[in-house]
C-alpha cells in the first residue's frame, strides 16, 4: 500500500506543478555572454591567419611590382579572405559588416 500512495502522490505532484506551470514559460536558459576576445581564444589558429594575411598584405600594396598583373586582384582577394575569416570567427557575435572590417 505504501508503494501505491508513493506512486499516487509522486502522480499528483506531477499534475499540481504541470498545472502551476500551465501558462509560464520556462526560464530561458541565459546564454554565455559572447565577447570578441573569448572567440579569439577558442580559435587562435584563425586569428593568427588573419595576422598572417594582412601582413602579407602590406607586402604587397609596399611592393613595387605588379607581379605580373596580379597585384590589384591579389589585394582585392586577400581582403576578402580577411574579411570572410572574420564574418565565420564572430559569427555569433552577430556583427555587421563595417564592424567587423574594424576589428582587430
Amino acid at each position: 500500500m505504501k508503494l501505491g500512495t508513493r506512486i499516487l502522490s509522486t502522480g499528483a505532484f506531477s499534475a499540481l506543478v504541470a498545472l502551476g506551470m500551465a501558462g509560464h514559460s520556462a526560464p530561458a536558459l541565459a546564454e554565455p555572454q559572447m565577447t570578441m576576445r573569448s572567440e579569439e581564444m577558442a580559435h587562435p589558429r584563425l586569428v593568427k591567419a588573419i595576422h598572417e594575411m594582412r601582413d602579407a598584405l602590406r607586402e604587397l600594396r609596399e611592393a613595387p611590382d605588379d607581379f605580373g598583373g596580379n597585384k590589384a586582384a591579389a589585394i582585392r582577394d586577400t581582403e576578402q579572405a580577411i574579411h570572410s575569416l572574420k564574418k565565420a570567427l564572430y559569427f555569433r557575435l552577430k556583427m555587421d559588416d563595417a564592424a567587423l572590417d574594424r576589428a582587430q
